[in-house]
């Protein structure tokens, strides 16, 4: 079983840009649609904190809020910059690769989730979807922390699909930048330890923010 990570910078001002950028495997994909059952993987982050003395406390609140909405998370280190001005916290949360068809999928314990759907002939719709209390959480977490101040529309995601079988299979995306180049509907053939680098338009994330999740394309394996 393959480890996603998503490196997430949380910027102290509202007004800076920042990208959730999972990559997903593509054996950990067919695991999950053979066996229906849903993979548990970890996401990296890094978030700031007001200071090295208060690194702890302050990212204790954080983690103490999402665990209030049932997304389990850790905190691996604190750390600051050489000027030791700013501090940055490392957390390890949770996330999922399920089938959208999932009866459990209300119950998620982490942040993110990748929904595949069988649409059949070998033919599966990738999604990427949140976790229904996650709003929820950043507000709670936003009123309770200045520094943890976010605007989500300045939120990118960046979808990394990484291809660690030995044989090349079809990706169709929609509406997204793939490796930096625009497109509305395109296909594409993913060779073997190669990736694709999708990154969602503005519509698409914020669909994420308000409907729960969008679509990041359809992928194909042969029979």
């Amino acid at each position: 079983m393959r480890k996603f990570t998503a490196i997430i910078l949380l910027c102290v001002l509202s007004a800076c840009q920042f990208n959730v950028t999972p990559t997903f495997y593509v054996r950990d994909i067919q695991d999950v649609i053979a066996s229906r059952d849903p993979i548990n993987l970890p996401i990296f982050m890094q978030v700031p904190a007001s200071s090295m003395d208060d690194c702890q406390s302050e990212i204790g609140q954080v983690l103490g809020i999402l665990e209030t909405y049932g997304m389990i998370g850790k905190l691996q280190s604190c750390n600051s910059d050489e000027s030791a001005l700013f501090a940055t916290a490392n957390i390890e949360l949770e996330a999922s690769v399920m089938r959208v068809d999932d009866q459990n999928q209300d119950n998620m314990t982490g942040a993110l989730a990748l929904g595949i759907e069988d649409r059949g002939d070998g033919y599966y719709g990738l999604y990427l979807a949140r976790n229904p209390n996650l709003e929820a959480a950043m507000s709670s977490i936003e009123s309770a922390l200045v520094f943890a101040s976010l605007d989500a529309t300045n939120v990118g995601f960046i979808v990394t699909i990484n291809n660690d079988m030995r044989e090349a299979l079809l990706i169709t995306t929609y509406d997204s930048f793939v490796n930096g180049a625009p497109y509305d509907e395109e296909e594409f053939t993913l060779q073997p330890r190669s990736v694709l680098k999708i990154r969602a338009s503005d519509v698409s994330t914020n669909l994420f923010f308000n409907r729960g999740w969008y679509e990041i394309g359809v992928i194909a394996f042969s029979s």
